[in-house]
């Protein structure tokens, strides 16, 4: 049975990491700005260092086989484990991904923006609506009307009447409504409300409802920073599974290897019984954690399979080595112009712009609304005719124009002065929200960029503690090696601790690239994609040397 490989390419290039900052530039006009390319490093790990036969530290920069390899030298190679990290289902396909790809994925596939498109739409829609609101509706169809019975007739006497009349023609009025027959014959009444064009809300609602439109737009966006944001989040978490499970991997090899040198030296009597048992129960532990480290990785690919919405039966594997550093925003930026960029950048502030934009116009409409005068308008045309009893006849031409402008004055005016209330309210609540995204950009922005500075020194102390791991394991087997049942000689078990210890060490480097991978993103969601950033540059290996330090945290 195959055991669980995370998907690796031939060879590894920056490429990637171009096409991520080319999708989080969509829209901007502007090419990447520069990144760390990959390291060459065995099983998508820090680079080891070589392990000398003299106790000196090697050349850090030149790289080496992993620590496996080097305990595999003497002692030959580790014992497989049947089915040992092999995926949950027996033969599941592996299939591939990059961030780039599931970038693309979330902007193509993603409901929250597709549901951000619809709105807009129904924004657009309603533009149009407003728009038409100076013209005229028509109602085009017959009206037939018949009468048996007592009716008053025009000079005031009651008598009885038996009549029928017939119109067939349209009605033209600024309204959208009509009631039913006339009684009296003739074209069907329309309702008044129908029939009135409120001038105020014809200047008024387009002006609003274009603000709307403009509010959804800038939602699109948002919509579009947010999925992008939880898929690249999703990402590093399937990247911390994958690297996770290597470094467990690595560790079951070097334990198995370790246990058989113990078994050697305890045979031989050079070594304790005891000694090997416990390097026994550390190759089971670290085959428990190889498992764990499986289910972990197919659990992280079931939630990004869910935001690109692929097919929710495969499992995903990244192409990106996991310590694979991304920078898109330079570490010495100062943080005023950051909490800058992010108030001119974030859509959701554009949006709540817009919002506000639209409740001071329907204020201002409001407030007008009695001082503008309304338009009750109805025309209608066509033929009509009748008689007594069923007779149909006389038929001839018959057109009706009604109109009216008055100005109207709700509920004595107590009406109009609460609506204008209601709208002042609206408008501040309006002004108070935005205030609060303001806040809430602002806030992100800093955080994001605090939470930046503290991982880059965490991975630059990280990248530091990880080649005294590797020299104190190379140290432990050259003295192994030199001084075997020699007394003071290092005992095997004693290089128990130093896999141990390089085991913390590539884990706490695998954690602080991708928390400072993870800063990166949310500082660049914070600030809203911008176009422009400053080039950055900086090691992309762990260099033994001290590194410079980084900006003051003030």
């Amino acid at each position: 049975m195959e055991s669980w490989t995370p998907a690796r390419p031939a060879r590894r290039h920056p490429a990637w990491a171009a096409g991520v900052l080319v999708l989080a530039s969509i829209g901007a006009g502007q090419g990447p700005p520069p990144v760390d390319p990959p390291r060459a490093a065995s099983g998508g790990l820090p680079p080891a260092l070589p392990v000398a036969p003299t106790p000196p530290l090697p050349d850090p920069g030149r790289p080496a086989p992993p620590m496996g390899a080097a305990i595999a030298a003497e002692a030959g190679p580790p014992s497989a484990v049947e089915g040992l990290g092999s995926p949950l289902i027996s033969g599941q396909a592996i299939e591939p991904i990059d961030l780039a790809g599931a970038l693309r994925l979330a902007g193509a596939r993603d409901l929250d923006i597709a549901i951000a498109r619809e709105r807009a739409c129904q924004a657009v829609a309603e533009l149009d609506r407003a728009r038409v609101l100076w013209l005229p509706s028509l109602f085009v169809g017959p009206s037939w009307v018949r009468h048996d019975g007592q009716a008053q007739v025009v000079e005031g006497p009651v008598r009885s009447i038996s009549k029928s009349s017939l119109f067939l023609g349209a009605n033209a009025a600024a309204g959208s409504g009509a009631f039913g027959p006339n009684a009296a014959g003739g074209p069907a009444p329309l309702s008044g409300l129908s029939t009135i064009l409120r001038i105020s809300d014809a200047i008024f609602e387009p002006l609003a409802a274009r603000r709307v439109v403009a509010a959804r737009n800038f939602a699109i966006q948002s919509a579009t920073n947010d999925a992008l944001l939880g898929v690249s989040e999703a990402y590093f978490d399937l990247q911390q599974a994958a690297g996770t499970l290597e470094i467990a991997r690595e560790a079951t090899a070097n334990a198995e290897t370790l246990a058989d040198l113990t078994a050697s030296y305890a045979r031989s009597g050079a070594g304790l019984e005891a000694d090997h048992r416990r390097v026994l129960a550390e190759r089971d532990r670290q085959r428990r954690n190889v498992e764990a480290a499986v289910g972990q990785l197919e659990v992280t690919s079931a939630d990004l399979v869910r935001r690109t919405r692929l097919d929710p039966r495969i499992v995903v594997a990244p192409i990106e080595p996991a310590e694979t550093i991304l920078r898109l925003v330079a570490e010495d930026c100062p943080l005023d112009d950051l909490i800058m960029a992010g108030l001119r950048n974030r859509p959701e502030l554009a949006e709540s712009q817009a919002i506000v934009q639209a409740t001071l116009i329907r204020l201002k409409q409001a407030k007008l609304r009695p001082l503008i005068p309304s338009l009750a308008l109805q025309y209608s045309g066509g033929g009509f005719g009748g008689g007594v009893d069923g007779f149909f006849g006389n038929f001839g031409a018959r057109s009706d124009t009604a109109v009216n402008l008055y100005w109207e004055v709700q509920n004595l005016g107590f009406a109009d002065r609460a609506i204008a209330r209601s709208q002042a309210a609206q408008q501040r609540a309006a002004l108070l929200e935005l205030m609060k995204i303001q806040d809430r950009v602002a806030a992100e922005v800093v955080r994001s960029d605090k939470s930046l500075l503290a991982s880059a020194r965490q991975m630059r102390e990280a990248g530091l503690a990880l080649p005294e791991a590797l020299s104190s394991l190379a140290l432990n087997l050259t003295n192994i090696r030199r001084g075997a049942g020699l007394p003071g000689a290092t005992r095997p078990i004693e290089v128990l601790q130093p896999i141990q210890a390089l085991v913390q060490a590539r884990a706490d480097y695998l954690d602080a690239v991708l928390a400072y991978n993870r800063a990166q993103f949310r500082l660049y969601h914070a600030l809203g994609r911008p176009p422009q950033l400053p080039p950055t540059s900086a090691p992309s290996t762990p260099d033994p040397r001290p590194a410079p330090p980084g900006r003051d945290a003030g």
